[in-house]
């Protein structure tokens, strides 16, 4: 039979195989990893050889109707075999099972003897595909080590220049993965990194790509983690994570360097399993409480670039928070709101599919492109 391998920031639990009507069956669900949710998995099989095994394998993803905002299993997982590239899996057959609960099931090729087949929730973004990127974008970001997680994994931070505190110029402040696993955010940010290396910004633009490092190498979902969300621990009256206190203390140091008011804060996520398209949250009061702001015709202008991918309701600001678990606590945000008073968003990138297309990693990167642009006319226009 196929044996599962634990082994890297594998996510997986509850695992099966066997041999089922004449094929080869694997059975798993995404783990939460101690936190309140789950969504994101990633694992591995292999062909152990010894027998001869059929030609098909069934993969069965158990109770779906547990991983966040999963209504009806729309999303399409990914599939690599061996050391292969990554490809989109295809919709699985939707099955509810008598008593309600629901699965869905592919049916692929049994992997060769001592062959692999990986599976995972999207297109996985690890320190590698990072280093990819810099590689490809020939030295023009700089690495610099700005902390430690709690861990003691090192937090790292990616800048074109310092900027410098005696020159008001804008600035750009990106971020991804506050949430370890929303990797789609991840892709439209390296995106967003490779469209800015080749149109080369005078602004100073700090990038810190891996919020959660810790959680990203544990193969974490990362939303509603625990001890803290990492999006909900920015106030209001601490931080309530070490991480979070490294991001603030570098924020401090760009904000230092940039005119705040025409400066710009993005904070790259994704939505739920099902959701599709792509939109923006901001927060309503600064439409009244900071009218020098251009944040809304910035992402008026942005929503309509990024047509046809954008969602229909592209602007939206959020109504879910106080009834979370985390509801009282702070947001990134509302920090940048209420604490550092500069402006900001956060954009969510559905997992599989905007615009009616099955997103691939050239489409994230596309949609990454078209954000650089958009922002670098934005704050040069300011």
């Amino acid at each position: 039979m196929l044996e599962f391998l634990r082994d890297g920031n594998s996510n997986f639990a509850a695992a099966e195989s066997d041999i089922e009507n004449g094929i080869c069956r694997i059975a798993f669900t995404p783990s939460p990893h101690n936190g309140i949710a789950k969504l994101w998995f990633r694992c591995r099989v292999r062909n152990a050889g010894g027998e001869r095994l059929p030609e098909k394998t069934k993969i069965v993803l158990k109770n779906i109707q547990g991983m966040l905002c999963c209504d009806t299993g729309r999303f399409i997982p990914v599939i690599r075999r061996d050391h292969s590239d990554w490809v989109r899996l295809g919709r699985g057959t939707r099955i509810v099972l008598p008593d309600g609960r629901i699965q869905l099931e592919w049916i692929t090729e049994t992997p060769a003897s001592g062959a692999f087949l990986e599976l995972a929730f999207c297109y996985p973004y690890d320190p590698e595909e990072l280093e990819q990127m810099m590689k490809e974008t020939s030295g023009y970001w700089k690495k610099d080590e700005i902390g430690v997680t709690g861990d003691d994994h090192l937090m790292i931070r990616l800048s074109n220049h310092y900027g410098d505190p005696q020159r008001g110029v804008p600035g750009l402040y990106l971020l991804a993965r506050q949430h370890a696993a929303e990797v789609s955010g991840a892709w439209v940010l390296d995106g967003i990194l490779r469209r800015l290396a080749e149109i080369r910004p005078e602004f100073p633009v700090w990038c810190v790509p891996f919020a959660d490092p810790d959680g990203v190498m544990r193969g974490d979902y990362g939303k509603d983690s625990f001890p803290q969300d990492m999006n909900r621990s920015w106030g209001p009256h601490a931080l309530m994570r070490h991480e979070t206190q490294v991001i603030a203390a570098d924020l401090r140091l760009w904000y230092q360097r940039v005119m705040p008011d025409r400066s710009f804060v993005l904070d790259l996520h994704s939505p739920g399993a099902d959701e599709t398209g792509i939109y923006a949250f901001w927060l309503e009061k600064v439409r009244e409480q900071k009218p020098a702001w251009k944040t809304e015709s910035i992402l008026t202008r942005l929503g309509n670039a990024l047509a046809p991918y954008a969602a229909s309701s592209f602007l939206r600001t959020s109504s879910y928070k106080p009834y979370s678990a985390w509801g009282m606590f702070s947001n990134l945000s509302e920090f940048c709101f209420d604490t550092l008073s500069v402006p900001f968003a956060s954009m969510e990138t559905s997992y599989f599919e905007a615009g009616g297309k099955v997103l691939d990693r050239a489409d994230y990167r596309k949609i990454g492109s078209v954000i650089a642009d958009e922002l670098t006319a934005a704050l040069k226009k300011e």
